[in-house]
């Protein structure tokens, strides 16, 4: 199994290894190295390999941006080209202040009238030189500098962009390079396993996994492509190029995959719909393990013992991702509008927008109300955050978002609590059905305030519709039976099950 990440905190790619494992395959989990050491541990009975990566061609691409306008013309190529030009041109003016002293001390030691009139005139000739010369490698270094600044916001070009949408190999590892260092450390990988199957976590990972197994002369090996996201719909603002090159990669490859699997139905439909697919994909949704459910309120005191909140206090959680197409801001605006309300995020990092929204809460005077607390494991994350009152989703309207059920709505199931989401397609018509929540409308900060006091005002009869049953319906226990069938259906093979103490 192959995955562009660190693996910690993906609790999809874990699940399905470690099901994977406990049918009888012999399971390597392979995901990024924090050290870009090759590093090797244990998952149940998964072996978890960290590829070793030298990231050469991202961090290349980093040092060396396109030039850029005008400007860009007389810039320097790369960041080490500029740091060495202004450091030998500050040695030279250095050496030249020194060169002056030297003569200083010739002339007053008795050098000749015509030695010292020679050695002036060669300082000011050398000096004249050094100064000019500053001119320029000053002129070239700010150029660099203004063209790194705009690269760092926006890392490709317009024409770059339009080459990247139309799939092109080369212009996808220009825009892309982390395609090109995925190739050199999970390739070695694959190739080093000998695997009979190989599957392959989202777009970035389809194009390793289909030259792999092509690679693999004289042995049959299947290739699974797992689609996490809606990729022809995902935005990101921060990577415009990100979206279109993978779609483009999910294009050229997804024909050479022996089994597709998405994670909602509408990713499922949309595959279908994009690349003309004759097998609908295998839909595996990414609930929780029926391990990790909980019971009303939970098992230990959870976020609302850690917080030292009361039973009186409405307590609004949101573990996952934190960025700006997620919608946070909305509640994080709505809670001057809600009384003794209090907003918890579970993350893994606390820069970036999180910490513009810790801005933004101590704007509004709700920052004692305004939570960031780590992320918990998964396998912890259903008990800690049953003793709050609201689980919250607030996604603005792309179109991946429109059409999927986040990891955070399956888990909110799994611990029993009412949801409030935004009316984005699929979460808002999945709330409706199930009766577990109230919709409000995207953006929209009194509608969501309505719709906290609407479902804090009554929350037992929301949380009534989570029965044992029900429950057992949206377990992963129940998914894993489709993806253990397409691994045999594309392999031709079937593992005995891995006995257990039980058994």
């Amino acid at each position: 199994m192959l995955v562009g990440n660190f693996i910690d905190g993906d609790s999809r790619v874990q699940k399905e290894a470690r099901s994977a494992a406990e049918a009888g395959w012999d399971t390597y989990l392979v995901g990024r190295s924090y050290t870009g050491k090759r590093e090797e541990s244990e998952l149940g009975a998964v072996t978890v390999v960290r590829a070793a990566e030298t990231m050469a061609a991202t961090r290349y691409r980093s040092s060396h941006p396109h030039r850029r306008g005008v400007k860009g013309l007389i810039a320097y190529s790369s960041q080490d080209v500029s740091r060495v030009k202004h450091q030998r041109q500050r040695l030279r003016q250095m050496d030249l202040a020194a060169e002056r002293e030297l003569l200083a001390r010739r002339i007053s030691a008795g050098a000749s009238p015509f030695a010292a009139l020679f050695g002036k005139a060669g300082l000011t000739t050398s000096g004249t030189l050094v100064r000019a010369r500053g001119y320029w490698v000053a002129a070239r270094k700010r150029a660099f500098d203004a063209n790194y600044q705009v690269a760092q916001q926006a890392p490709s070009s317009a024409i770059e962009r339009m080459l990247a949408k139309r799939g092109g190999d080369t212009s996808s590892w220009d825009v892309q390079p982390r395609l090109i260092d995925f190739e050199d450390s999970f390739g070695r990988v694959a190739d080093q396993l000998e695997p009979d199957v190989i599957h392959a976590n989202d777009a970035e990972m389809l194009g390793v996994a289909v030259r792999a197994a092509a690679r693999a002369e004289g042995r049959k090996v299947a290739v699974v492509y797992d689609s996490h996201e809606y990729t022809a719909g995902d935005v990101r603002p921060e990577d415009v190029t990100w979206a279109p090159v993978m779609f483009a990669q999910e294009r050229k490859y997804i024909a050479a995959a022996d089994g597709v699997v998405a994670a909602v139905d509408n990713f499922a439909d949309k595959l279908v719909e994009h690349h003309k697919l004759t097998v609908r994909p295998t839909v595996v949704r990414n609930m929780p393990e029926a391990s990790t459910f909980t019971v009303a309120g939970g098992k230990e005191p959870g976020v609302r013992g850690q917080l030292g909140l009361g039973p009186e206090a409405t307590i609004l959680v949101y573990p996952g991702a934190v960025t700006p197409i997620r919608g946070l801001d909305t509640a994080v605006r709505a809670l001057p509008k809600l009384a003794d309300t209090h907003l918890v995020l579970m993350v893994a990092s606390r820069g970036g927008y999180v910490a513009e929204l810790v801005t933004l809460a101590g704007e509004l005077g709700v920052a004692d109300r305004f939570h960031v607390l780590d992320y918990v494991p998964v396998e912890e994350l259903t008990d800690f955050i049953a003793s709050a009152t609201i689980g919250i989703d607030t996604l603005r309207r792309i179109p991946t978002q429109e059409l999927t059920i986040t990891t955070k709505y399956w888990s909110y199931i799994g611990a029993r609590l009412p949801v409030v989401v935004s009316d984005v397609k699929a979460a808002g018509a999945l709330t409706r059905e199930l009766g577990n929540g109230e919709v409000f409308e995207v953006d929209d900060v009194d509608a969501l305030a309505h719709a906290v006091r609407t479902v804090a005002a009554d929350r037992e009869r929301y949380a009534a519709v989570y029965t044992d049953e029900m429950l057992a319906a949206h377990s992963w226990e129940g998914q894993v039976p489709a993806l253990l069938a397409l691994y045999a259906q594309v392999s031709g093979l079937t593992p005995e099950p891995v006995a257990t103490p039980a058994d």
